[in-house]
């Protein structure tokens, strides 16, 4: 099996709005927006490690009324090892990002502060046995459709010195609280910029980002940003309606 198939980077996989969280990353980083460093693990990854870890036999088991509870399941899997070309994508992820912390994202889970490989393959598992899709999965079977699977973005963990969200009202770019705080009390204002890519002269700021994520979403957007040594990044993005 091809690692390719396993893994993507962010902005190049072929996910979108449909795929949660982690398709919008990807919408939004494929524009150029400043979206931290990452790589998707891919339906193919979520499907390997249903093939290879055993769980699928319980899913339908659980479906067919004969299985156990989520619980149950979630405890029997929660140590199962991540081996062979799978184990070996996630670690070359890893070693590709060169990152102090990663962030493991998916619709159902964020954690972040992970440091190592153990730890950046316990939560990919975690997001793979999350509640919400374990029971999408045995619902999904039990009436006859396809199983579904869904993406897990490994990306580096940024550390932003601001922190804050900004939307959307009419033509009106708003920060949740009118202004973004740091732990000191100190205030960054909207209007800040940093230049955008190695050499370039265009400056953006937080503003033209939002607006840019509500031209590549088609629709009302709120942003989460951080500015980290001098340089904005989105760190997510949802609907605001």
């Amino acid at each position: 099996m091809s690692k390719s198939e396993f893994t993507r980077r962010l902005g190049e996989a072929g996910y979108g709005k449909e795929s949660g969280r982690v398709g919008v990353l990807n919408l939004l980083a494929r524009a150029g927006l400043p979206v931290p460093q990452g790589t998707v693990l891919t339906q193919r990854a979520h499907e390997e490690f249903l093939r290879t870890s055993g769980i699928l036999r319980d899913i339908r088991a659980a479906a067919w009324g004969a299985g156990g509870p989520v619980a149950e399941m979630r405890r029997k899997y929660a140590s199962c090892p991540v081996e062979g070309e799978l184990n070996q994508a996630i670690c070359e992820v890893l070693i590709e990002l060169n990152a102090k912390t990663a962030l493991v994202l998916s619709g159902d889970l964020e954690k972040g502060s992970l440091s190592s490989i153990p730890e950046v393959r316990d939560a990919v598992r975690e997001a793979w046995l999350s509640p919400p899709g374990l029971e999408r999965q045995i619902a999904a079977v039990a009436r006859g459709g396809d199983l579904p699977t869904w993406p897990v973005l490994v990306q580096r963990e940024p550390h932003p010195q601001y922190t804050g969200w900004s939307t959307i009202e009419g033509e009106t770019i708003l920060c949740e609280e009118g202004e973004a705080r740091r732990s000191g009390g100190a205030n960054v204002a909207l209007y800040d910029v940093e230049y955008v890519g190695e050499g370039s002269v265009e400056r953006k700021g937080i503003a033209s980002f939002t607006l840019e994520a509500r031209s590549v979403l088609g629709e009302p957007v709120k942003i989460r940003w951080g500015l980290e040594d001098g340089r904005w990044y989105v760190l997510s993005a949802s609907p605001s309606r």
